[in-house]
C-alpha cells in the first residue's frame, strides 16, 4: 500500500497520503468515518486518488473548457488531464506525489514543486498545512506563484463526505445552472429544490454545481450517529462546489475560490479567478469543528 502518515488528537485521527495526489487516505471522528475512506485494495491503483478521502484542488478548480483558456492576449492550451473527458479537470495537486516538508504528532505540511508541463505551464509551489487541535481540525491551502510571468491562480478542497446518514446546510444566494457539456451556462438563484438553508437529507438532487454568495460555512450532521462537523472557510474560498452523484456513497462540499470555468468568463477575477505576479501567493483555510454527543 501507498505510504501514509497518520496524526490523531482526540477526537480526530487523520491519514494523509502524500504520494496519492497529496490527499487524505481517511479522516475519523471519535473512531468512526467522516470521509469516505481510501480502500487498502485500490490504494497502488492509477485511479486511487479518485478512491480516496478528498485531495487538494490546485491551481485551478473543477473544469477549463476544452482544455483552452485566453490569457494576456494568448491562448493558453493545457493537456487533457482526465481520460476521454474534453475539459482539464482540477488542477495537477491531485494528480502528482507530495513531498513531507514537516511533521509532528498533531500536524503536517506537504509541498508540491511544479515545473510547468502540458497540464499547467507555470512553474509553482502548492502546500497544504494540516493540523489538529482539539475539536477542531484546520486545512492551510496554498498556491505560490514561482514562474517570472502573472499567472491564473485558484483553490479548493475537494473532500468526500459519507453520504449515509448525513444531513446538510448552508446558505448561498445563487448557482450556475450547467449546459450538456457540464460547463457553467446560466447565473440563477438558488432554486426551491437545491436549497439547504435549513438542514436536510441530501436526497437525490443530482447535483454537480457551484453556489455563489456562499456564506462560508456549511453544517453536516449524522443524527443516527451523534457527529456533527462545522465546515468554515476563509475570504478566499467564496465559492462551494456541491456533488451528489446518484447511486454513490458520498457527497461532495467543496470549499473553491472560483466559478467552475472561470477562466473562461467574460470577467474571470469577478468570478473568483486570482492573478499571482511573481512571488505572490493565494492563501485559503478551512476549519472542520466537530460535535460529538455525550
Amino acid at each position: 500500500m501507498a505510504a501514509t502518515l497518520e496524526l490523531a488528537a482526540p477526537p480526530w485521527r487523520l491519514v494523509l497520503a502524500p504520494s496519492v495526489g497529496g490527499a487524505v487516505a481517511r479522516l475519523t471522528l471519535g473512531g468512526r468515518d467522516v470521509l469516505r475512506p481510501l480502500e487498502a485494495e485500490r490504494a497502488d491503483t492509477a485511479e486511487a486518488v479518485r478512491h480516496s478521502a478528498g485531495y487538494m484542488l490546485a491551481p485551478y478548480s473543477n473544469r477549463i473548457a476544452d482544455a483552452a483558456f485566453p490569457w494576456d492576449g494568448e491562448t493558453v492550451r493545457l493537456a487533457r488531464n482526465f481520460g476521454d473527458h474534453p475539459h482539464s479537470l482540477h488542477g495537477v495537486a491531485w494528480q502528482r506525489a507530495w513531498a513531507v516538508e514537516a511533521q509532528d504528532a498533531t500536524g503536517a505540511t506537504l509541498v508540491l514543486d511544479h515545473d510547468g508541463d502540458a497540464d499547467w505551464p507555470w512553474r509553482c509551489r502548492l502546500r497544504q498545512r494540516w493540523r489538529l487541535d482539539g475539536a477542531r481540525l484546520t486545512l492551510a491551502l496554498e498556491v505560490e506563484n514561482r514562474d517570472d510571468r502573472d499567472m491564473p491562480a485558484g483553490l479548493g478542497w475537494h473532500p468526500y463526505f459519507l453520504r449515509e446518514g448525513l444531513e446538510v446546510a448552508f446558505r448561498c444566494d445563487g448557482v450556475w445552472l450547467s449546459d450538456a457539456r457540464q460547463l457553467p451556462e446560466r447565473h440563477v438563484p438558488v432554486p426551491a429544490g437545491w436549497d439547504f438553508a435549513a438542514r436536510r437529507p441530501v436526497g437525490s438532487p443530482g447535483l454537480d454545481h457551484c453556489f455563489t454568495g456562499w456564506a462560508r460555512e456549511a453544517r453536516l450532521a449524522w443524527p443516527s450517529r451523534g457527529h456533527a462537523v462545522t465546515l468554515t472557510a476563509s475570504e478566499a474560498l467564496t465559492h462551494l462546489v456541491v456533488f451528489t452523484p446518484e447511486g454513490r456513497d458520498f457527497v461532495g462540499i467543496e470549499p473553491v475560490s472560483h466559478a467552475n470555468d472561470a477562466l473562461n468568463m467574460a470577467d474571470p477575477a469577478a468570478a473568483g479567478m486570482h492573478r499571482l505576479a511573481p512571488g505572490e501567493r493565494l492563501v485559503g483555510h478551512i476549519h472542520l469543528t466537530a460535535e460529538i454527543a455525550s
